[in-house]
């Protein structure tokens, strides 16, 4: 559940939250202006392994220790990356996983220990499709408009550090460094504006990952690709699906943290190469590694044939609840959602995957959206509410829009529901499957939810 972080005044500390991520964390986000202390969140993660993303304030007060900013460089590592932000105050810490920080602490011993400062807490299942999309908004705009760390920024930083030591001189000098990346801050925005921006981008980057889920779908269902434990009549779609399932299970994963943002580092730079060395190993597997083959020659085309539009009429609850069992986005967010949020108790009791799915699924049929509308209602509108071209259009609705929204059923969930549905047009896509293309150098949203 939801946390306030206040240090002395609650005994939550933010080192409560590193002292207990590290197993679960994929990468970490931080857009924390003033950093003072490497060994509070950055030796963490490098002593962990965990991909970090820092963004810290450029000003003339030099906001970061020029000796974190030397020791970023001297590491020279593609998953231990350092950018500095003109008017950039934020204090966000995501742990991506496990969970998200969003208050006053700068990464300051005095901040994290001593002074009185409050934010909040979010663990990893109550973070929702909307406060996500907001924050890795957020770190898309510090990134745009930010100055990557090169030599020539740190001995700025470092020529700056000195003078203010002894005598502050006027801000000016300090700006004509041609090393800066210099932005004028934020604009006021409407919030309709900002919505229809959110939609363009996303639209833009689902359609473009579509296509690429499209392509490796027609590349590993070639029967010279193809495992000889696939069902030849498998549609293509699936087939991507299943191997990047397989991908991101056994060849990313050390114990139980998946190194996705860390291959991606490794891959972006040819993800044609990496593609083709994950499809080499997929086609020469002599049994499945992770059950693809029930997935594929099973569960796929029972899932294909109760999401026509004659089922979706005739579903009841049992069949709707025999779909979730199928999909992997909504079985992952069972596993990880609060059991009160379920209608289940929380009195210690360890509940199974199935008995998660039931009450989640339970409580998605029982619910309607603000606009009046069930989950079978919101399915026909998804699926065959239109024509397939705009299927992406009436996916976003279905997210975002309160008329068909309903709680439970994010992008990932919804996405992979389309794929099952509609497999030889839109390919499966979740959170899992975007990991897995990002492992291989791809660079696509990882949705949440």
């Amino acid at each position: 559940m939801n946390r306030l972080m206040m240090g002395g005044i609650n005994g939550n500390y933010l080192t409560n939250i590193t002292l207990n991520a590290a197993a679960e964390t994929q990468e970490v986000l931080a857009a924390v202006a003033y950093a003072t202390e490497m060994d509070l969140l950055f030796d963490w993660c490098w002593t962990n392994r965990i991909p970090l993303k820092f963004y810290g304030r450029l000003d003339e007060g030099v906001a970061v220790k020029p000796s974190i900013l030397s020791t970023f460089l001297a590491r020279k590592s593609a998953r231990f990356q350092c950018r500095l932000v003109q008017h950039h105050h934020a204090k966000v810490i995501w742990w991506r996983e496990y969970g998200l920080y969003i208050g006053s602490a700068n990464l300051t011993a005095n901040a994290w220990y001593k002074n009185v400062e409050a934010g909040c807490f979010f663990p990893e299942s109550e973070i929702t499709d909307e406060m996500a999309e907001d924050v890795l908004e957020l770190f898309d705009v510090l990134d745009r408009h930010s100055t990557p760390l090169t030599e020539e920024l740190l001995e700025a930083m470092q020529k700056r550090a000195k003078i203010i030591s002894s005598a502050e001189p006027p801000s000016e000098e300090f700006w004509n460094s041609p090393s800066f990346n210099k932005w004028s801050g934020l604009v006021q925005t409407g919030k309709k504006k900002a919505t229809d921006r959110r939609r363009s981008a996303f639209l833009e980057e689902w359609h473009s990952t579509l296509q690429l889920l499209r392509d490796i779908g027609s590349i590993v269902s070639k029967p010279e690709n193809r495992p000889s434990w696939v069902n030849s009549n498998a549609p293509a779609g699936a087939q991507a699906d299943q191997f990047l399932h397989a991908h991101y299970y056994q060849r990313t994963f050390d114990g139980r943290r998946a190194l996705y943002a860390e291959y991606f580092e490794r891959n972006r730079q040819d993800p044609d190469a990496a593609l083709a060395d994950a499809i080499n190993w997929w086609r020469n597997l002599p049994s499945a590694p992770s059950e693809e083959d029930v997935m594929l020659n099973s569960t796929a085309p029972m899932l294909q044939q109760a999401l026509t539009a004659d089922a979706i009429d005739d579903m009841d609850y049992e069949a709707f609840r025999k779909v979730c069992m199928g999909v992997h986005a909504i079985k992952d967010y069972a596993r990880r959602v609060a059991n009160k949020a379920v209608g289940l108790r929380e009195d210690g009791t360890k509940y199974t995957i199935p008995e998660k799915v039931d009450a989640l699924s339970r409580r998605i049929w029982d619910a309607e959206s603000a606009g009046g509308n069930d989950v079978k209602q919101l399915l026909k509108f998804l699926l065959y509410g239109g024509p397939e071209a705009q299927l992406p259009e009436r996916l976003w609705a279905a997210v975002h829009d309160p008329k068909w929204k309903i709680e439970g059923l994010g992008v990932s969930a919804l996405g992979e529901l389309v794929g099952w549905a509609l497999p030889d047009r839109f390919p499966p896509r979740n959170g899992r499957t975007s990991k897995s293309l990002k492992s291989l150098g791809y660079d696509v949203t990882v949705h949440v939810g």
